[in-house]
């Protein structure tokens, strides 16, 4: 076979070896022909031997740099494809058109349309699959940020760069899903915006635990606030962490004051209280122990401490649940006289400080 035979034999095997014919014939013809099966450079022969050889020398260079160049870009695309389809967030990416360039393996699993079937399209092609019509979304902002989108959504984050909003939307199974979609702009040569890029995250599953965990924050009040006697809760160091209505009513500190502070401080017999909370967090449950409660108004109140642990879900003790039973109450003139009359037990004279 003659030359250009042998350079369409070549690429029909899909064999890019660059390829240059060097031929004595100069037909115009047949340099068109050896362009158009693939050839990287035609030269012809005649005139000088040195400047021709010359030229050979300088195409066989430019051909090995253009083609080391070029293999050392589909790698670096490859790597970054498979970064790409590797991202468990559904992903996308359009260019400054509005074509899609980019649509990930997750994203085909969410939309059920494969990558080869969306990419190259515009005209808002990736909004119909998302949301059954074609218009602007929250990604062509980012293109054109005077566009009007008729969603609805909670902003979570907003700066310059990108957006992350949170918003309901019904999956191709029919079923609402709550995500957060989060767009930024595709930067190129000296950062210039070309397109954008959309991740969608499904976090249906954590905002059904959020609600979950606020429903239960409500009933774990409502407990606490029904109960007729003063309820207290306090962290392994003896810190307030919450209380009832109960238990304002009994000290005279409401609930934002009482929080924070020292659960030993409200009472007379600081060392007693201290004692008992330490026998619940070795996990025992204390009953009836007598202590004195000095309220705001200097009024000793007699009460029974009963203690026990509240655990986490691995069983680790993190605090003490405490339930206070006043069977007496008698005024004096002032908790300084109850600190001189017993000078080593502290007595809540103010509200207390966190």
């Amino acid at each position: 076979m003659n030359g250009l035979a042998f350079l369409a034999a070549l690429r029909k095997d899909g064999n890019t070896t660059p390829f240059i014919i060097f031929t004595g014939k100069g037909r115009e013809e047949v340099a068109i022909q050896a362009y158009e099966l693939g050839a990287d450079h035609y030269i012809q022969k005649g005139g000088d031997a040195r400047s021709t050889y010359y030229e050979i020398v300088q195409k066989i260079t430019t051909c090995i740099a253009k083609k080391a160049m070029e293999q050392k870009l589909n790698q670096t695309r490859k790597l970054y494809t498979n970064i790409f389809n590797h991202l468990p967030d559904p992903t996308f990416v359009i260019d400054e058109k509005g074509h899609v360039i980019g649509w990930n393996t997750a994203m085909e699993k969410l939309s059920g349309i494969p990558a080869r079937d969306i990419i190259g399209k515009g005209d808002y092609a990736y909004s119909e699959i998302l949301y059954g019509k074609r218009r602007p979304i929250l990604i062509d902002l980012i293109r054109d940020p005077t566009l009007v989108i008729e969603d609805d959504y909670q902003i979570i984050t907003c700066t310059d760069d990108f957006f992350t909003v949170e918003k309901n939307i019904v999956g191709p199974d029919g079923k609402q899903y709550t995500a957060w979609v989060k767009v930024s702009p595709l930067l190129g040569e000296q950062n210039k915006t070309i397109g954008a890029i959309a991740s969608i995250r499904d976090v249906t599953a954590k905002k059904q635990a959020e609600e979950k965990l606020r429903q239960a924050g409500e009933y774990s009040r409502c407990l606490i606030e029904a109960h007729i006697d003063p309820l207290v809760t306090t962290d392994e160091t003896g810190r307030i962490t919450d209380c009832n209505a109960a238990m304002e009513k009994l000290s005279g500190f409401s609930r934002k004051a009482l929080a924070g502070t020292s659960f030993f401080d409200l009472f007379s017999e600081a060392e007693q209280a201290l004692a008992g909370h330490r026998q619940v967090l070795e996990g025992r449950c204390v009953r009836e122990i007598p202590l004195a409660v000095c309220d705001d108004k200097g009024n000793r109140i007699q009460v029974l401490f009963f203690g026990t642990p509240y655990r986490d879900t691995a069983g680790t003790i993190r605090g003490v649940f405490v339930e206070l039973h006043d069977f007496l109450t008698f005024p004096v003139a002032s908790c300084a006289a109850i600190e001189e009359g017993a000078s080593r037990h502290k007595v809540l004279t103010s509200p207390p400080v966190p």
